[in-house]
């Protein structure tokens, strides 16, 4: 089995629909193992936001910018 690669999703958060799309699409990478997504809707309430970015942009195997008119104002 190939390795399980974490994938770092960075978008605006006006775009949150379009990364929930993104997400759908990639269900079955993340059903087989290949793949697990994480942004920063997945942090917990009362955990120190910024270490948690970091941390996650230190282990990514893939780096996904939504890029959008928003994302970059």
């Amino acid at each position: 089995m190939a390795k399980n690669l974490r994938m770092f999703i960075s978008y605006a958060h006006e775009d949150e629909l379009l990364c929930k799309d993104l997400e759908k699409h990639l269900s079955l990478l993340k059903r087989q193992g290949f793949i697990t997504t994480w942004h920063d809707r997945n942090i917990s309430a009362g955990t120190e936001w910024a270490h948690e970015i970091d941390t996650h942009l230190k282990t990514a195997d893939i780096i996904l910018l939504l890029v959008s008119a928003s994302f970059i104002h």
